[in-house]
């Protein structure tokens, strides 16, 4: 069984999707599952009891995300009980998106050197505790799947961080989210970007992402706060970055 889910600190409903795991190497349409009872308490004993709204997708009426809120995940899905539990982290503003020429050189196949690129830095404080981040880019509203980018702050604790997140060309808009994530949620991003980015011809066997859900399922159930920003990348912007 393979369960996902993410509260945040935007209003909801928020979304859980429960189904079957399927071959790594041969792909097919996943089996959902339906009729499942799916129930979702913080810890002020508020409970949201789940509607499903197609097979498969389950949805929050009345829970909130807060940070530094905890969310306790029950899931009764073919007579099987999953549990996952999920503590939501600080509200981490970004400060601010910048443009920068890049400083590192790319070349085509005959040697040349092609046409100088450009990347989005992005500035936040981070707080004075444990952090471990997740930056979604949007490209035009669109994700971009290529940029999966993780962080964690371990020599950067409590101070002014700088990120590069994203490269940019010009006519374009880019919306850049922070996501503040727990460690257990951390950790099933950073083992999925481990095997996204591993090649299974030359690497090891496929397997699984850790998950903080119980009983053997996949998948994983997080809370986490998000801030974003937006930054339309124009001529003048690139007339400064070449500065």
């Amino acid at each position: 069984i393979v369960i996902e889910g993410l509260i945040t600190d935007r209003r909801g409903s928020y979304t859980l999707t429960i189904s079957k795991s399927g071959s790594y190497f041969n792909q097919p349409v996943l089996q959902t599952i339906s009729g499942a009872i799916a129930t979702i308490t913080d810890d002020l004993n508020i409970t949201d009891t789940l509607k499903e709204s197609g097979p498969g997708v389950y949805y929050t009426t009345k829970l909130r995300g807060f940070p530094w809120r905890t969310y306790n995940l029950k899931v009764i899905a073919e007579d099987v009980e999953y549990d996952a539990l999920s503590t939501m982290m600080s509200h981490v503003n970004i400060d601010s998106l910048k443009l920068f020429k890049s400083s590192s050189q790319r070349f085509d196949f005959g040697g040349n050197q092609n046409e100088p690129h450009y990347e989005i830095h992005c500035f936040f404080k981070d707080p004075p505790e444990k952090n471990f981040y997740r930056i979604r880019v949007f490209k035009n509203d669109s994700i971009d799947t290529q940029n999966y980018r993780l962080y964690d702050d371990q020599y950067t604790n409590g101070y002014f961080t700088e990120l590069r997140v994203s490269s940019a060309s010009v006519g374009n808009t880019y919306r850049i989210e922070l996501l503040s994530l727990d460690k257990s949620t951390y950790g099933y991003f950073r083992t999925l970007a481990d095997l996204i980015f591993t090649n299974p011809f030359f690497g090891s066997t496929p397997a699984n992402p850790n998950s903080n859900l119980s009983n053997g399922a996949l998948g994983y159930f997080g809370a986490c706060a998000i801030s974003s920003r937006t930054i339309v990348v124009t001529e003048d912007l690139i007339k400064q970055a070449d500065r």
